[in-house]
């Protein structure tokens, strides 16, 4: 059996709501570095990103995509019982955006992860259907409603893989994990949704592990704090937190001689 890696470089991009913006930081800073992905493993947040660099949008122009925006031009209210808000103006929106119906349309290869609640399994999407496969790695239980495909429900990613690097580990050579969740034990919590959200950080932090020991350059900003799971208003500070750590981490990694990867 032929276990030779078929791509030279994958980039992982975790879960962590609008601290996501700083993945698009990174990948700014991975262009300006000579160094693109051939492919792209994303959870919750990182499949939003993932989804639009794979199917060849500029960083600037995923920045543009979200910029003025509110959190109700993305979810709305619901009367479910088994979420709060529902992702459809997200859905209606990259479909808009993206131009693609399918995994096999996109330009970069992408493996979206979400969480099978039911079956208590991280689930890798690569084919077929994409916009359900992105709403159902972005929906924390609790917040928003899980996503229905083929008769089984989905919630986020992150549940069970936030940093999901194991799916394609074996079929690249070098990887890039980018890892965004960081917990503020010192904000106090005052709604049910902020439970929700702390429950669900906790939870993130303890499955990333193992992942994190895999790729061969982890990138991980470390002011996310100050800025909450739904933070609209400070996304250009968001992106440059990415941004600026990409650059000082790529600068002295193992890549800096990028013809190792890329040649």
């Amino acid at each position: 059996m032929d276990t030779t890696p078929r791509y030279r470089l994958g980039l992982v991009l975790s879960g962590g709501g609008a601290r996501g913006f700083a993945h698009i930081g990174v990948v700014q800073a991975m262009y300006e570095a000579g160094l693109r992905p051939d492919i792209i493993s994303g959870t919750s947040a990182g499949s939003i990103v993932g989804a639009m660099i794979a199917a060849g949008h500029t960083p600037e122009e995923c920045l543009n995509f979200f910029l003025g925006k509110k959190i109700l031009h993305f979810a709305r209210p619901t009367m479910s019982k088994k979420g709060i808000m529902i992702m459809n103006g997200m859905e209606e929106r990259l479909a808009e955006f993206l131009h693609v119906k399918t995994f096999e349309e996109l330009k970069i290869p992408l493996v979206i992860t979400a969480s099978d609640i039911n079956g208590a399994v991280p689930v890798h999407f690569e084919k077929g259907e994409l916009l359900p496969c992105i709403i159902a790695s972005c929906s924390i239980p609790v917040v928003f409603t899980p996503r229905e495909i083929d008769h089984v429900d989905y919630v986020d990613g992150g549940v069970f893989m936030n940093l999901p690097v194991r799916p394609i580990r074996k079929r690249c050579e070098k990887i890039i994990a980018v890892e965004i969740n960081s917990i503020d034990t010192s904000e106090k919590i005052t709604n049910m949704i902020g439970m929700a959200i702390r429950s669900f950080h906790l939870g993130l932090d303890r499955n990333t592990d193992i992942d994190r020991n895999m790729c061969d350059v982890f990138i991980s900003p470390q002011n996310m704090t100050k800025y909450s799971m739904f933070d609209l208003e400070h996304i250009r500070e968001i992106y440059e937190e990415g941004y600026l750590t990409a650059k000082r981490i790529l600068k002295n990694s193992i890549l800096q001689t990028r013809h190792q990867v890329l040649a």
